[in-house]
Parts: structure tokens; sequence; C-alpha cells
């Protein structure tokens, strides 16, 4: 009877080191946690390094092994603008089963990134889940994942869903809040006036073509008779050729790389949108200063023959014949890689298949 107490009495008190060894580590990874999530955005290379350190901790909870797939996903996005894999994110995800909780629409919002780079019907989808999850409080985390959401529809071509959704971010984001925030107001509120100034440029361009239609109607008369009895007194514009256009490109790429500006192009041509951001010591007007100078007779050809296109246009033109990334693009223009894309597809429609190749040969 004796030796069956100690018995009891030693397996007790295995028991209860055991428990206080697990609370006591628990405590250990939510304070860890906790202090980790404090300086993830400055900090994301020194956060990643301690989150996988306690990687084994973390996974003897399901709550807190969801926490961490959600801040080690954040540090790893931060670091490198990229998600290489859903594995850790689709468990955050799966756990917080569509709860509304800052947590359940953060691990979301962290797969739409992931998708953003594969498939942006689903990415626009996770975002959407993203700021249904969120609870009311969390204006600024609500406001970003809807910027996000319109960077989805722009990419997929829905340019209204798009402007929507970027007018309701800049409703809920705060520009005194941080640098950052402030940054992605304007770069919202430069896309927003893109969209609206192509809405205009369209409106006009149809009011044109029904003007056009109507005339022609009115002068068919006109025309057959001027044909029939005088042939050679009709007299129809010329469009330069394709040729000479690509040889004035060609002289115009072989003088811009003569520039201060081709140095600086190649410099940042590999940088992402976010690190486009921080080069605030890049003049970006005597950039463009420097390509129409280079590339003056090409686009005065393309002024004249296509009317319709604006300066905008023209100067992506230009930028597209360099071979600039979307990223580098929208950072000259002062625009969103989303809205650059846009344009290029309206572009297809304003300019022949010859021209359109010559210009933008890495988008056929």
């Amino acid at each position: 009877m004796k030796q069956f107490i100690q018995i009891i009495v030693i397996v007790l008190l295995v028991s209860f080191s055991c428990i206080t060894n697990s609370v006591a580590q628990y405590r250990e990874t939510h304070k860890l946690l906790t202090d980790v999530q404090a300086y993830i955005n400055e900090k994301p290379d020194s956060a990643i390094s301690v989150l996988k350190g306690y990687e084994a901790l973390a996974s003897q909870d399901k709550g807190t092994e969801a926490w961490y797939a959600v801040l080690i996903t954040k540090a790893e996005y931060i670091a490198t603008d990229s998600i290489a894999s859903d594995s850790l994110i689709q468990k955050a995800v799966r756990y917080y089963n569509k709860e509304v909780s800052y947590e359940s629409s953060l691990a979301s919002y962290f797969l739409g990134c992931y998708y953003f780079g594969h498939d942006k019907h689903k990415a626009a989808y996770a975002f959407q889940n993203s700021i249904d999850y969120a609870p009311d409080g969390y204006d600024s985390h609500k406001g970003r994942a809807y910027h996000a959401l319109g960077s989805c529809h722009f990419a997929n071509g829905s340019i209204e869903e798009g402007a929507k959704a970027y007018e309701t971010a800049l409703k809920l984001l705060n520009e005194n809040e941080s640098e950052n925030t402030w940054k992605l107001c304007q770069d919202i509120k430069r896309a927003l006036n893109d969209v609206n100034r192509v809405k205009r440029e369209n409106i006009g361009f149809a009011l044109f073509v029904l003007f056009t239609i109507l005339l022609v109607i009115s002068s068919c008369g006109f025309i057959y008779f001027k044909v029939k009895n005088n042939n050679s007194g009709i007299k129809t514009r010329v469009r330069p050729t394709e040729k000479s256009l690509e040889q004035k490109l060609n002289e115009g790429k072989l003088a811009f790389e003569k520039t201060e500006a081709y140095k600086t192009l190649q410099e940042i041509r590999s940088l992402n949108e976010n690190e486009l951001r921080t080069r605030t010591d890049i003049d970006t007007q005597r950039i463009e200063d420097a390509v129409l100078a280079a590339f003056n007779d090409a686009y005065h050809i393309l002024a004249k023959d296509e009317a319709k296109i604006s300066h905008q246009d023209l100067m992506l033109c230009l930028y597209g014949y360099l071979k600039l990334t979307n990223n580098v693009t929208a950072f000259c223009l002062k625009s969103v890689p989303g809205t650059i894309r846009v344009r290029k597809n309206r572009l297809k429609g304003k300019l022949s298949e010859k021209v359109y190749i010559v210009l933008f040969p890495q988008s056929m």
C-alpha cells in the first residue's frame, strides 16, 4: 500500500511538472510572438530569424501555430515582396475558419498576397474575405485590403470595380498614420486620376467617332460625285510606315543610351514597387525630358499619326520600347503597375498591330 501511494505521488509530481513546463513554454512563445509583432514591419529579416528558432514550440498549440504562420508569412512578404509557398498561411486560414477577427482577416490578406503573383481572381477572392473577416476598428488594415482588391480588379480588366475599391481604400486610410501610408494614398490618388482621365478620353473619343459617322453619312453623295467626276481630286493622308517609325525609335535608343537618365533606369530596372517608392532621390521629370529629347522624331511621328493618343500614353509607348518593367514604368509616370497594364491593353485597340509589336515587343 505504501509503495502504491509513493507511485501515485511520483506520477502526480511528474504530471504537475509537465503541465508547469507546458504553461511556461506557452507563455514564453506567446510573449515572443507579441514582441515580434512590435518590430516586424521595421525589421522583417530579424523577425524571420527569431521566428524560425521557435517553430517547434509554436506547433504545440493549434492557435499559436496559426498565428505563428501568419507572422512568419507577413515577415517574408515585407522582406522579399513575395511569398514562396502558401502551405503555412493555408493552415492559418483553415484554423480561423472564416471567423471575424483581426487574425483571421490578416491570414486571408496574406493568402491573397501569395495568389497575387499566381492567380489574380483567387487573390481578389482572398482579399475580399480579408475585408469581410475584419472586425470594426481596423480601418487601416481594411484600407490596405481594399487597395489590394482594387489592384486585382485593375489587373483583371475590371476598371470600374478597381476604381470603387481604390476610392473605399482612400476613405479608410489615414495619410498621417505613417510615411508608408501617405505614399500609398498618393499612389491611389494618382491611379484614380489616371482612371478618370481615361474615362474623359474615352467619352471624348466616342463623341468624335459619332460625329465622324454622321459627317460621313451626310456627305456620302458629295464623295461619290467627287470620285466619279474627278478621281484625282481626292487626297488621302499617307500613314508613316512602321519601317520609318522603327528607324527613328532605333536612332532614339542609341542617343538615349548615352545619357545619365539611361544609367539611372538601368540601376532601378530590377527593383520592385515597394523598393521604387523609397527612391525619392530620382527625378522622374529629368528622365522624361531625356527620353523626349532622344526620341523627339519618333514621338512626333506617333503624335501626328496617332492623334487620339495622349502625351502620357505616348510616353508609355516610349518606355515600352525601352523594355522597362511595369513597376519602373509606373514609377516614371507616377502611376501604379495595375494601371500601366490596363493602359497597355487599351493601346492595343488604338495602335496598328505592327506598331504595337514594335513598341511593346515583350507584351506579344
